[in-house]
């Protein structure tokens, strides 16, 4: 996730073993409210959050898969998902870093120090390419509407998705070496533990990484998504304008003995691009609220070695409010897509049909 690399959130490691344990002994004379809070969120909250997620996205998989929604856009949407499993799938090993500590053994720390944050963010910077991709096809689909697709734009796309989590991945490769791990040897055996490497994350270089990544990949595409959305919500307020207009001038003339089926029939592209404008307008804006709690945390608590409680709650409820961006959008679909819902209800008889058969 984003935010878990410009060192202001719970996927950042501050100097030691970031686990449920020391997050308590950051403070020792911390409120038990304070305590109890934090235990509240890693360990029930944001599992919660991360389990219903996983199974609303896995739902919104299989519905668009039907062949009602054989469009372009829902094809971005099905590598969209499918970015939004991987960052709840690989927030599992986080969340229970965090709310109930690590295994002692090198190959769980190995994995918490060099591939931890590598995983999450190859999926979180997908799910933004191919958010911000779909938000142009659409605009471009909108305003040159005489573009002509060609045969290979499917193919295309499927190529286009798969490079986003490619390049993901390259963008993120750097970050395996944001952390080291530390043997400490005791009484009991060696204990295992994760340190930042000061030797990188201290240097020019990588604060250029990290304040380009931020600026290309968070904050310009949140402006596309305002710009375009913008736009786009313009333009069809005024094609419905238009509509209504010539709706009730061709009512004066129309013969009552002919339906309107073919009316319908020609206005029900229309409408399925209106539904996918709403769509993606709320998903834009979901997506740009629940970014505003990390940014916000960099410029309030820029002061990590010394963190007070309200640094740590702030800091989960960031965390809390980014992972709802990818599990909430099975609320939007069925909020927003009439369509969706008919599908989803599809899919359920099928299944009590099957299941009725079988016993």
């Amino acid at each position: 996730m984003l935010t878990g690399i410009l060192r202001g959130t719970l996927l950042c490691c501050d100097n030691e073993n970031f686990t449920w344990n020391n997050v308590i002994n950051i403070n020792r004379h911390a409120f038990n409210e304070t305590t109890s809070l934090l235990h509240i969120v890693y360990r029930i909250i944001i599992p919660a959050i991360i389990i219903s997620g996983i199974f609303g996205n896995i739902l919104i998989f299989l519905v668009l898969s039907t062949p009602m929604f054989r469009g372009i856009a829902y094809l971005y949407l099905r590598g969209l998902t499918s970015a939004h499993i991987g960052v709840l799938l690989c927030w599992i090993p986080i969340f229970i870093r965090l709310g109930f500590g690590m295994k002692n053994n090198y190959p769980s720390v190995f994995y918490h120090a060099h591939l931890e944050l590598v995983a999450v963010n190859t999926f979180a910077i997908a799910s933004i390419l191919i958010m911000t991709s779909v938000i142009v096809d659409r605009y471009i689909f909108i305003f040159f509407p005489t573009r002509i697709r060609s045969r290979n734009t499917r193919k295309n796309i499927r190529s286009f998705i798969l490079c986003s989590f490619i390049l993901g991945f390259a963008v993120s490769a750097p970050l395996t070496g944001m952390r080291t791990v530390y043997e400490q040897q005791e009484d009991t055996g060696t204990i295992f533990t994760l340190r930042e490497n000061i030797s990188i994350t201290q240097s020019i270089l990588w604060n250029v990484y990290i304040w380009m990544m931020e600026i290309i990949l968070r904050l310009c595409p949140t402006i596309i998504l305002l710009l375009l959305n913008s736009f786009v919500i313009k333009r069809f307020l005024q094609l419905n304008a238009k509509k209504r207009e010539f709706q009730s001038v061709s009512e004066k003339f129309r013969n009552p003995n002919i339906p309107e089926t073919s009316l319908l029939t020609r206005n029900r592209g229309y409408r399925e691009e209106q539904h996918l404008a709403i769509l993606m307008a709320i998903m834009a804006i979901c997506f740009i609220i629940t970014m505003i709690p990390s940014i916000l945390l960099e410029f309030l608590y820029h002061d990590y070695e010394n963190m007070n409680d309200d640094c740590l709650l702030f800091r989960a409820f960031a965390a809390v409010t980014e992972l709802c961006n990818f599990a909430a959008h099975i609320i939007i679909y069925f909020s927003c897509s009439k369509e969706f819902r008919k599908e989803f209800l599809k899919i359920l008889q099928m299944q009590k049909k099957c299941y009725r058969r079988r016993f």
